[in-house]
């Protein structure tokens, strides 16, 4: 069996960290409400094409909000979503890292898995909720049978710090973790993308938990450590000699804000995931508010020229017309500006 899914991980009051593209204290209803309806997104635009694979939801909240006049719980069920409540048992302390502290989340999934299901050859899918498809993945599925794997690697470049780790810097702390020297500068995978059968899911948890622990040693000495589930998953894949696919029609990370950096090609329009860390509060809404709000059945029923045309529309990908670069500025500006003013505020 194949698994398509997602997660949410809502941070209590008194455990917030930055998530820079809500803008919300990451433990109010209404951050997290923003990431309630882009999970339903996801799931209606993977509904759509993906018939054959089950969809889950991972949760470490039990307590599912009413949203827009809806249980979320009821659309849910209606989008034939299954609910696997797990508790955040990877919380990283106070000051290891300040942004996206939900991220090590993930290494509970999959704990979870590796836990409940004992069929090795099942393939799990696990997407961030800011994804949405544009066609099915069933092959996508085929080709990481034989090996029971796939990832896709960041092109960036060996020198650019993310998260505060160069692909430079990821290899002195892989020397430093396997006791040994490597040849090469390794790969920074896609933390938005996982994909694993049962087999290596075992693999990668059983890995993690002899990891974790010196993560924690590192922190309290002070010494450089991954600061986030994807320069983890990168060093248990380079341990384990999991290779990451080279295929650029399966998943993209497009980043559509034209006032801070737009990446969008003409060929965007071919890739069947498109991961869409800033359109939260711009496209993803209104694309929610158009499929999930506005339309019978989830928009289920659209037909896929017309689902395709509006997705386009009002992603502005490939194209962005004058109306979406108003938007892009006049948003982005004023909310800049009320963060700084919230910020003096706070401080008089």
């Amino acid at each position: 069996m194949d698994y398509i899914c997602t997660w949410i991980c809502t941070d209590e009051v008194g455990e917030e960290s930055i998530y820079p593209q809500t803008g919300e204290k990451s433990s109010s209803q209404k951050h997290q409400n923003i990431y309630w309806r882009c999970i339903l997104l996801f799931y209606a635009t993977s509904k759509r094409f993906n018939k054959k694979q089950k969809h889950i939801l991972f949760s470490n909240t039990r307590t599912l909000p009413n949203l827009d006049g809806r249980s979320v719980e009821d659309s849910l069920k209606d989008l034939e979503v299954e609910i696997r409540f797990t508790d955040f048992n990877y919380k990283t302390p106070k000051g290891y890292f300040n942004l996206f502290q939900n991220q090590f989340y993930e290494f509970s999934i999959l704990e979870y898995i590796a836990q409940h299901n004992p069929n090795q050859d099942d393939q799990y899918l696990i997407l961030d909720s800011d994804c949405i498809f544009t066609q099915p993945v069933e092959s996508l599925f085929r080709s990481a049978a034989p090996k029971g794997f796939t990832s896709f690697e960041d092109d960036c470049s060996t020198d650019l710090v993310i998260h505060g780790l160069s692909r430079k810097d990821m290899k002195l702390l892989y020397e430093d973790l396997l006791g040994r020297k490597i040849d090469i500068i390794p790969g920074y995978h896609l933390g938005e993308f996982f994909l694993a059968s049962v087999k290596n899911i075992n693999i990668i948890y059983n890995d993690f938990m002899v990891l974790w622990p010196k993560l924690m040693e590192r922190h309290h000495k002070g010494q450089p450590k991954f600061n986030e589930e994807a320069q983890t998953l990168s060093f248990i894949y380079f341990k384990n000699n999991f290779q990451a696919s080279k295929s650029k029609v399966i998943l993209k990370r497009i980043w559509t804000n034209p006032v801070f950096y737009r990446n969008v090609e003409t060929t965007d329009v071919n890739v069947a995931i498109w991961h869409l860390p800033a359109e939260k509060t711009y496209g993803l809404s209104d694309l929610y508010n158009g499929l999930i709000q506005n339309q019978p059945n989830y928009g289920q029923n659209v037909p896929h020229q017309k689902y395709m045309g509006v997705v386009k529309k009002l992603l502005g990908i490939p194209n962005l017309n004058l109306k979406g670069y108003f938007k892009y500025y006049v948003l982005s500006y004023f909310r800049a500006i009320s963060k700084r003013a919230k910020k003096i505020l706070s401080k008089s």
